[in-house]
């Protein structure tokens, strides 16, 4: 603003200056123009100098007069500040600017007549015509002259208006119109006319009557510029001169256009800005009175100005008693001095959390933004205030919900770990010590496959291509190797984080250390597959692997051996020396032969004193040179015990594996019937089976079975007979067992034990389990149809965990008869179930899924039967026969059922004991809380279920009191 001020003074100076300089100049011009001077000679004069001098010395007056003109307005500003109204002494001044002005032009115009005056000396004193024409001449060129520099000054003194304000009219546009309109074209036209008289000496009435007209013309026609100006600023002088406070509303109504220039325009537009400022009034009163946020305004007092409702809602106070009162009323804590100091040069807004105090003493959490305001040069504060009582609820909920996390997470037992995309580990919680032996950081930003075992690297690349594809993986289970070097089993879940645009930015997941469970079920399958004495394989696994042999051969050209070898003598050494001493016998014949056949065949105890020899690629040439060997190795073995000498032989059998081999049950028989065929050689004998092999023995016995199994599954012959099960704590009868029998044309009943042994070993036992498990679901589902609603428990056979089929059969009568499935228990043993660990996992997860019930028969008999009985996910335990019929004279076996019920609650897993034959044993069974129980004592199997499933056949009140 000082360089406006400047400017302003320069230009005052200059333009005054100048417009003072030509005066003379143009009033000496048209003087001597006249002949009223001649000023060639007043130059050359004494005279001429004096008055060029006086006009120089004049004019550097002007100049210095008007630039200090505004130096008192600018010191006024620099030291009150802009926007201050100027007090009553500089706006006399600024009044004075025009009398100023023209009192210098009145000067020169005094000062030249009086010097011309002086310059005639014959005349002095005197005031002739002449010089009274030259003075009048002179002050018509002043005002001439003069009027454009006026005009320039007030139009650059108009632009100090912006910063001090005119409290009243200086010059108005009357004048302005007079002067320009009327006044300066009356005096040019009367310079003309007195120059026309002066140069022709003749003034005639024409000229005279022409003049006055033009002069009254250019009255008239001023007068009605001003009259129609006025009609144009009527109603801003109504706004201006009215009394009173007026509304916007109000000046909108006044400012209404009364002509069509400029000024009729710019009043219309004034009228549209007050309306305008009408609605914005409207708006910010809706949106401060509507607004969620509380608005308070203070002014730089830190006193309330302004309180809206949802200020009044939100402290309790009402705007008319809360206003002019402090602050710290509500806010106590809050200090706007400082808002200053934090506030930016843009000014935005501040944000700051503190405590307000409710009008009943309740202290609020709220949030606050502070910003200044400038109203009529005054400073002012505007809050917005919220509350803000749920966020930091719902933040000190999260925190508290990420401590718990994190500790869930920094605790687990699991391993909680995330990766980029690069494979690199971002993140890994404590249990990585326990899994890796590494401290976190020693992993982070590695690459995981530093850490996995060689044999994984393939295993391992593809699944993490399958997480960066945007799958998921679950109970991924791979070897890495701890920071010892040994192996761990590890178990993965994993999920990729995917961005907006599709890319995967993260991978996290668990995983679990699954070392011990791994060796665990390694060691059940070697258990499941080896037997516990001789350390050989087993029969289960033995068949397995003979079903393997047999489909290779099939499709290949080779040949191989089956070879069945029974001890001669092992019976004997056994009822002379004891079972002790029969165990070590079956050690050293194991060694015997593991050391006398070649290395890659496999040698399994099939049972008792029976081993089984698997030669591969061997033809039918060598095969009795092998089994020579075997024979003569035992024949040369003594056995010691007891100060005794034993001479064990054997008795070997063996068929061949070929293309034309059908299966390995037809395999096994003929190797059996090959062994028997050598014993009836007298023993200590080696035969190869041939066609021609028609001896009688337990084989013959065995295909005979299998015709009458075979015959009784193709004509229906078999029959179903059920045994109720008892709950024990009300006595109902909760279902009933599903038992197979094959009858006799006397009348009688074969039991399972006589022909299941031969089905399985000819490979009939799939057929048998089909048809079992088809007419049990059938009658089942004709019961509930005629409203008879009961249970069945249906036996499967050790080997119907490789039957496909069966599942696919039960799920297809399911669906057809619409049976509730959970009214189906299917009973498994558990020799058969630990002998294929794997398979009946799967097939039971199968039963399961299908909505069946499964119960662990024989329980208690097994390996281990504890320790693997959490890896099956059956539902009841069948508390084996053996310890409950001695349970009431053997403390061992009540100690034993007492446990397998316990043990079996602790996993939610309900308990059936069966073989109960007397009251006795039945008291026992409620006192120690077994769930169900059947036997012959509580009710005999039944041949025609529908007519007794009606009233169920009871049990004496006496057995049961």
């Amino acid at each position: 603003m000082d360089q406006c001020f400047l400017r302003l003074q320069r230009r005052l100076a200059v333009i005054t200056a100048l417009s003072f300089a030509l005066t003379p100049v143009v009033g000496y011009a048209i003087a001597d123009l006249f002949h009223m001077v001649d000023v060639a000679r007043l130059l050359h004069s004494p005279l001429g100098i004096l008055v060029v001098g006086a006009h120089l010395l004049l004019g550097a007056g002007v100049a210095a007069s008007f630039y200090r003109f505004s130096l008192p307005l600018q010191l006024w500003h620099h030291t009150h500040g802009f926007g201050n109204p100027l007090p009553d002494g500089l706006q006399q001044r600024l009044q004075s600017f025009t009398t100023r002005y023209w009192s210098f032009y009145l000067v020169y115009v005094l000062l030249i007549s009086t010097l011309q005056l002086y310059s005639e000396p014959t005349r002095a004193w005197t005031l002739t015509p002449a010089l009274w024409n030259f003075m009048l001449l002179q002050l018509t060129i002043a005002v001439l002259v003069g009027m454009p520099g006026y005009l320039l000054c007030l139009s650059n003194l108009g632009q100090l208006n912006q910063s001090m304000g005119i409290p009243h009219i200086q010059v108005s546009l009357k004048t302005k119109m007079w002067l320009i309109g009327a006044y300066l074209p009356i005096l040019t036209t009367a310079m003309l006319i007195k120059y026309h008289w002066w140069r022709t000496g003749v003034l005639n009435n024409e000229l005279i009557v022409a003049w006055t007209l033009t002069v009254l013309l250019e009255i008239c026609i001023t007068t009605v510029a001003i009259r129609s100006l006025h009609q144009a600023l009527l109603p801003v002088q109504q706004v201006i001169h009215g009394s009173g406070a007026s509304s916007y509303l109000q000046l909108a109504q006044q400012l209404r256009p009364h002509s069509l220039d400029e000024i009729g325009y710019l009043v219309q537009m004034l009228g549209r800005l007050f309306r305008r400022l009408v609605d914005q009034e409207s708006h910010v009163s809706a949106i401060v009175d509507h607004a969620a946020e509380g608005i308070i305004v203070v002014d730089a007092q830190h006193q309330i100005d302004l309180f809206n409702p949802a200020a009044e809602k939100l402290f309790g106070f009402s705007a008319q008693e809360i206003r002019a009162k402090p602050l710290r009323w509500l806010l106590p804590s809050l200090d706007l001095d400082s808002h200053d100091d934090h506030r930016n040069e843009v000014n935005t807004p501040v944000a700051h959390e503190s405590y307000g105090r409710h009008r009943n003493g309740a202290s609020i959490p709220m949030s606050i933004r502070i910003s200044q305001i400038q109203r009529n040069g005054q400073l002012f504060y505007s809050l917005l205030v919220a509350d803000i009582s749920e966020r930091k609820a719902a933040e000190r909920l999260l925190l508290e919900a990420e401590s718990r996390y994190r500790n869930l997470v920094e605790t687990a037992h699991d391993l909680v770990w995330s990766i980029n995309p690069l494979g690199q580990w971002t993140y890994l919680n404590k249990a990585v010590i326990s899994i890796y032996g590494y401290n976190p950081e020693e992993m982070l930003h590695r690459h995981f496959v530093e850490f996995q075992a060689p044999e994984s690297a393939e295993r391992d690349g593809a699944a993490f291509a399958r997480l960066l594809s945007g799958k998921e993986l679950v109970q991924y289970e791979t070897i890495h190797l701890d920071s010892q070097g040994n192996e761990r089993y590890l178990s993965f879940n994993a999920r990729p984080l995917i961005a907006e645009d599709g890319e995967v930015v993260s991978i996290s997941g668990t995983a679990r250390d699954i070392t011990d469970q791994k060796k665990f079920e390694l060691e059940l399958t070697y258990q499941a597959q080896h037997d516990t004495l001789t350390g050989l394989y087993n029969r289960s696994y033995f068949q397995r692997e003979l079903d393997r042999v047999i489909a290779r051969v099939v499709r290949s050209a080779d040949e191989c051996a089956l070879v069945y070898l029974d001890l001669d003598q092992f019976k004997y050494v056994n009822d002379t020396v004891g079972h002790a001493a029969g165990d070590r016998l079956l050690i050293e014949c194991t060694e015997l032969l593991i050391n006398n056949i070649r290395e890659g065949d496999l040698v399994a105890r099939f049972g008792g004193d029976e081993f089984t020899v698997l030669l591969y690629n061997i033809d039918r040439n060598h095969v009795m040179t092998a089994l020579e060997n075997i024979r003569k190795v035992f024949e040369r073995y003594r056995f010691l015990e007891a100060s005794q000498t034993f001479i064990v032989t054997c008795s070997i059998g063996a068929t061949m594996i070929d293309s034309q081999t059908t299966s390995a049950e037809t395999a096994l028989a003929q190797a059996d019937l090959a062994c028997n065929v050598a014993k009836l050689q007298g023993r200590n004998c080696a035969h190869l089976y041939s066609a021609e092999d028609n001896e009688q023995s337990a084989m013959t016995e065995d295909i005979g079975w299998i015709a009458r199994v075979r015959d009784a599954i193709d004509n229906d012959r078999f029959e179903l007979m059920y045994q109720p099960i008892f709950a024990v704590h009300d006595h109902s009868i909760y279902g009933y067992e599903v038992l197979l029998r094959l009858p006799t044309t006397d009348g009688k009943s074969i039991m399972p034990g006589g022909f299941i042994p031969a089905a399985e070993r000819f490979g009939l036992v799939h057929r048998l389990d089909r048809w079992t498990v088809t007419r049990a679901m059938q009658s089942l589902a004709e019961l509930h149809q005629a409203n008879l609603t009961t249970r069945f428990a249906i036996n499967l056979s050790g080997r119907s965990f490789d039957n496909l089929e069966l599942l696919d059969i039960i799920q297809g009568i399911l669906r057809e008869t619409n049976l509730n499935p959970s009214a189906l228990t299917f009973e498994v043993t558990e020799t058969a179930a630990i002998a294929n660990l794997q398979s009946a996992r799967k097939f039971i997860g199968r039963l399961k899924d299908l909505g069946c019930l499964l119960a662990l028969d024989d329980f208690g008999t097994g390996f281990c039967s504890f320790t693997y009985l959490k890896h099956l996910p059956v539902d009841t335990l069948k508390i084996d026969g053996s310890f409950v019929q001695g349970i009431t004279q053997a403390k061992v076996d009540q100690t034993m059922v007492q446990s397998i019920n316990q043990i079996a609650h602790a996993l939610g897993k309900t308990t059936i004991a069966e073989f109960v034959e007397d009251h006795h044993t039945l008291e026992v069974l409620r006192e120690i809380g077994v769930d169900y129980a059947q036997g012959h004592y509580l009710g005999k199997p039944l041949h025609n279920l529908l007519i007794n499933v009606g009233h169920e056949h009871p049990i004496r009140h006496s057995l049961l009191a």
